[in-house]
C-alpha cells in the first residue's frame, strides 16, 4: 500500500553522527535533504543564546554545571564532542551561538527551523530576558522560523505579541490541554506518548513527533496520518523515503 512520504526534521541536525545542535550536524542535516531542522537554545550567565540541549554539561563537554553558570567567553572555552559517543573524533568543535546559526538560516532561506526554548532557561532568566535576548535576533525571519517549548506560557506569550509560529512540546498526548484558550500552530508529542484512537489526532495544529529513527516506525506514524517526523538520523531517512530504496 501506498503511503504520503514523510516529511523529515533533522532533530538537533544530523545527531546520529556529529555532536548535536552544532553548525557542522545541521549542515551535514541540509547537505542530506533537510528542509526542516530542530534545534534547542539556553543563554549563557550573560545572557548570549547558545545552541546546546542538556540540563548540564557532562554529557557533551565534559565539564560541571550548566549552561548558565558560565559566561559566554567561558562556553567559548568547551568542547562539544559527546566523547561517549564519538571518542575524540570532534576534538575542537565548540559550542555554537546562535548568532551564527541565524547566518547559516538566512544562507540557507528554503532550511525551516524549530527553535525549541529550553524550560531550564526560563526557569533560570525568567520569560522577559529569554525573549528580549532571543527575539531581537530573528527579526525579518518569521517565515523561517518556529518557536516551540515544554513551557505554554511562554509560547503564548509568542503567540500574542508577535507573528511568530509556535509549537506546543509534550511527552505524552494526554499532557496537550486543548482548553488553554489559544492554539499554537505545531504540536510536538513522543511517538511512545500518541494515543491508540487516531480521531484524537484530529486537532488544528499540525502534529509532528519525535524520535523516529527507523522506517519500520516512520511507516506506523503515516499510518497514523502523521506526516512530521523527527530523527537524529536525517540522512538514512531522506534515503530510505526519497532514493527508492522502499516501495
Amino acid at each position: 500500500m501506498s503511503v504520503t512520504k514523510p516529511i523529515f526534521i533533522a532533530h538537533r541536525g544530523y545527531a546520529a553522527v556529529f555532536p548535536e545542535n552544532t553548525l557542522i550536524a545541521i549542515d551535514a542535516a541540509w547537505q542530506s535533504g533537510a528542509k526542516f531542522v530542530e534545534v534547542d537554545i539556553q543563554l549563557s550567565a550573560d545572557h548570549v543564546p547558545v545552541l546546546f540541549h542538556d540540563r548540564d554539561l557532562q554529557r557533551l563537554c565534559q565539564q560541571s554545571g550548566a549552561i548558565h553558570d558560565y559566561t559566554f567567553v567561558q562556553l567559548e572555552q568547551f568542547n562539544v564532542t559527546d566523547v561517549e559517543k564519538f571518542s575524540h573524533q570532534y576534538a575542537g568543535n565548540k559550542i555554537t551561538p546562535l548568532h551564527l546559526f541565524i547566518r547559516y538560516l538566512k544562507e540557507h532561506p528554503e532550511l525551516n527551523a524549530f527553535i525549541e526554548l529550553k524550560r531550564l532557561m526560563i526557569e533560570q532568566f525568567g520569560e522577559k530576558r529569554v525573549l528580549d535576548a532571543i527575539l531581537p535576533l530573528f527579526d525579518g525571519m518569521k517565515e523561517q522560523i518556529n518557536f516551540i517549548s515544554y513551557d505554554q506560557s511562554i509560547l503564548k506569550n509568542i503567540h500574542e505579541n508577535t507573528d511568530y509560529r509556535t509549537g506546543i512540546v509534550v511527552d505524552e498526548w494526554k499532557d496537550y490541554n486543548k482548553e488553554v484558550g489559544w492554539q499554537s500552530e505545531w504540536l510536538f508529542c513522543s511517538a511512545e506518548g500518541l494515543p491508540e484512537d487516531n480521531a484524537e489526532l484530529e486537532i488544528n495544529s499540525r502534529v509532528a513527533v519525535f524520535e523516529v529513527g527507523n522506517i519500520e516506525l516512520a511507516n506506523k506514524m503515516l499510518e497514523k496520518g502523521i506526516y512530521y517526523l523527527e530523527t537524529f538520523c536525517i540522512k538514512e531517512m531522506q534515503e530510505a523515503f526519497y532514493s527508492g530504496d522502499i516501495s
